[in-house]
């Protein structure tokens, strides 16, 4: 049967019948016929030759034809089948059919579905004529119903790494070389819990973290910004440069200079609402206060809230979901405070947002700074202790109470009382250590000096301003949802698949062939043949020299390698490697291992005698242009598979386990990703690539003394591709297929 050609659906107005030939111009092929004739045969021992009988042997042969054209089909083209075929549940259902053509003219389909779940059920009516124009004619109808079903196979699709760090679980940097390098477009790290840079760190930072961040050594990266969602605090540092931090608290103390572009610092507490008035949910959000909403005393903290547009927050819904809520181009009547045109996701359970939303305060949430004498552009709170000398304030919002010792502050919009904690007065003319304000600024309550009772005015002040409150910055988000990492979803792209079946080791191989062309795709039994070589050619050996490998005790250890096979080597369980002599496998890396390494299980990497980790992509003439080549990962060209030469995007990952990974001085050229926790002992531990820890499980992040690097500046964008599921993290079907070519039933209509 020749291919059958798909014409474009054209949209119909009305109730007109579709006029859409799906079947059209069909040449019905050798096999076909051959088909028909053995229907036509066999049923023409038993049958006598009158009409009816041949419009029924015409009905049956449009069944085979029927199942012979849906079993050709792609999953993609089976997609545009049914996407274009109407609904059993059509109130026009006999004007809708699609009428689908067959070049013999005493056979006519038509064909329509029905969806169930994941399965789509094709209804094909197919009606056979015989003597046409003559007393005799008849018909005959058969319908013939097929099932589609939808792969619960996930199917793996290129993400991009937009994190040089992703950190899920309590997290702690005391490497005295840790650093973590990002590229223009890259922030450093995303941490899910609490940071801590330990005493002997010398790490810098820039991205954000869900919980608290302590800072006991390291610093801030000069120009980076910090977004904290719990308290900032710091018992010692580097001095930054030209930083931003904001978070829900903030207590840098006396603990040096430092210079600052912001230090922002709280929320309001708020209960959200529909446009009935009905509670919907709470959440932490940042804004300015209504100025006729709000009875509270000063400070204002309670009423209704223009929220803000500059960063996303979390709405805790009654119903148990947790959205996250962008405003950027929402619509705010700045009157009543009713918003409309919000954008939000889905971060836990369900839960959607009504068309209308409005925000009432009832407290604050964090807003607290303290600190003592730095140079900062903005600053911004609820609450501002800046005790000590020589402080510099270019803008000040206070929402509450500001307590300052004695500095320069360029403008002051103060929601509480400002008070100079140096300041002395032996009169209401004659004070000493006050703030040196040089613009005109406003306070909403006093400003005092506590060692003295009287009035005290001070220059460019304007007090008691009514209606006066800056509002709150909000606390930031921080966003470190990663795909899960399932082995066996690359599993289909692996070259190497190590595995124990029934007792039995076992090594299949796939998509791999020697550069004369001879194909080594087959199962392999670990424990009784020679894998060594190939024809000659190196390929696993062990021991320190030319033993076999995987035949002692523990299942995946790779102990002392002198060969190991370039491409994505795939394993059941755990695996460590234990030295690395020479990879006498791949010509020209010296002690290096090409590999993308997928594990079910840990990783453990020793500090015996090794060279690095390279993932396949990156070293494209090792890799396709060998005596070893993945026919998957490399074109016939001798470049990496696509159109641009881009590559399989798992062949950019170095690491890719289910669980954790301990490793000792180890550099790896690739992205790690890691379902469980990460160790670093020995030498620094070099990544240059991208780096996610957690995404199973909470997994810790402790680095040892040498230190960790993860640096994805260098990598170009398609080194920047690495394979998941889909991009929200769930297993999506990989299309449609027929669950069998026969159909599950027909009967005569």
């Amino acid at each position: 049967m020749s291919a059958m050609k798909f014409y474009k659906p054209f949209k119909q107005n009305g109730v007109a019948t579709i006029a859409i030939l799906l079947f059209v111009g069909v040449a019905i092929s050798v096999a076909v016929f051959g088909a028909f004739r053995a229907v036509e045969g066999s049923q023409s021992q038993a049958m006598t030759f009158h009409a009816q009988t041949q419009a029924q042997r015409k009905a049956w042969a449009g069944v085979d034809i029927t199942s012979k054209y849906l079993s050709s089909l792609s999953s993609d083209n089976l997609e545009i089948l049914i996407e274009a075929l109407p609904s059993k549940s059509d109130s026009e259902l006999p004007q809708q059919k699609l009428n689908a053509e067959i070049e013999d003219e005493n056979i006519q389909l038509y064909i329509y579905k029905e969806e169930v779940d994941d399965d789509v059920f094709v209804y094909a009516e197919i009606t056979g004529e015989a003597a046409k124009n003559t007393k005799a004619h008849a018909t005959s109808t058969i319908e013939a119903v097929f099932e589609m079903q939808r792969s619960s196979e996930p199917e793996a699709s290129s993400c991009s790494v937009n994190r040089t760090a992703v950190m899920r679980g309590v997290t702690n940097l005391t490497g005295g070389g840790t650093d973590f390098l990002s590229g223009d477009t890259l922030s450093d790290i995303a941490v899910e819990g609490s940071l801590t840079l330990g005493a002997s760190s010398k790490s810098g930072i820039s991205g954000c973290a869900s919980g608290d961040v302590t800072m006991s050594g390291g610093g801030i990266k000069d120009n980076a910004t910090l977004l904290v969602g719990g308290e900032f605090k710091v018992d010692s540092m580097s001095q930054p440069n030209n930083a931003s931090v904001w978070a829900r608290d903030i207590n840098i103390g006396n603990t040096g200079n430092g210079d600052y572009n912001f230090l922002r610092a709280g929320a309001y507490t708020t209960t959200i609402l529909d446009k009935n008035g009905i509670v919907i949910g709470t959440g932490d959000v940042g804004g300015k206060l209504i100025t006729d909403s709000t009875n509270s005393s000063l400070p204002w903290i309670s009423g209704t809230l223009i929220p803000t547009k500059n960063i996303p927050f979390v709405i805790e819904m009654d119903t148990g979901g947790r959205l996250l809520v962008d405003l950027s181009e929402a619509i705010i009547d700045e009157l009543s405070g009713f918003v409309t045109g919000q954008k939000y996701e889905v971060l836990e359970g369900e839960g959607s947002l009504p068309s209308t939303l409005r925000f009432e305060a009832s407290n604050i949430s964090g807003g607290s700074i303290n600190i003592y004498s730095l140079n900062v552009n903005q600053l911004w709170g609820h609450s501002i202790f800046a005790d000590g000398y020589g402080a510099n304030y270019n803008t000040v919002l206070s929402n509450g109470d500001f307590i300052m010792g004695a500095g320069d502050i360029g403008t002051l919009v103060g929601g509480g009382n400002l008070t100079a904690s140096k300041g002395g007065c032996s009169s209401s003319s004659n004070c000493w250590n006050t703030p040196n304000l040089a613009s005109t600024s406003e306070i909403a309550g006093l400003f005092n000096v506590p060692s003295y009772s009287g009035s005290v005015g001070l220059k460019n002040l304007t007090q008691q301003v009514s209606y006066l409150s800056p509002g709150l910055p909000g606390i930031p988000f921080c966003d470190t949802r990663v795909e899960q990492v399932v082995a066996e979803d690359f599993k289909a792209s692996a070259n190497y698949i190590f595995e124990e079946i029934g007792a039995k080791r076992q090594l299949t191989i796939q998509h791999v062939t020697l550069s004369d062309g001879t194909e080594l795709d087959g199962v392999y039994d670990l424990l009784t043949e020679d894998l060594r070589s190939f024809n000659g050619q190196p390929f696993l050996t062990c021991g320190w020299g030319n033993n076999h490998c995987f035949r002692g005790y523990n299942v995946w250890e790779l102990d002392g390698l002198s060969a190991f096979p370039p491409g994505v080597a795939w394993f059941d369980s755990s695996l460590k490697i234990n030295g690395v002599s020479s990879n006498n496998a791949v010509s020209g890396i010296g002690k290096d291992l090409l590999n993308t390494l997928i594990t079910v299980g840990d990783v453990e990497l020793t500090s015996s005698g090794h060279g690095d980790i390279i993932a396949p992509n990156f070293d494209v003439v090792a890799l396709c242009q060998g005596n070893i080549i993945p026919t998957n990962l490399c074109n016939q060209s001798g470049e990496l598979v696509g159109d641009d030469n881009s590559g399989l995007s798992i062949a950019n990952s170095a690491i890719v386990s289910e669980e954790s990974l301990s490793v000792a001085g180890w550099s790896m050229s690739g992205h790690v990703t890691l379902g469980g926790g990460i160790t670093t002992t020995g030498a620094k531990v070099i990544i240059n690539g991208g780096l996610v820890v957690g995404s199973n499980k909470d997994g810790s992040t402790t680095v040892g003394q040498g230190g960790l690097e993860v640096n994805t500046q260098n990598l170009s964008e398609d080194q920047l591709q690495t394979s998941c599921t889909n991009d929200n993290g769930t297993n999506e079907s990989s299309g449609i297929q027929l669950k069998r070519s026969s159909p599950i039933w027909t009967r005569y209509l």
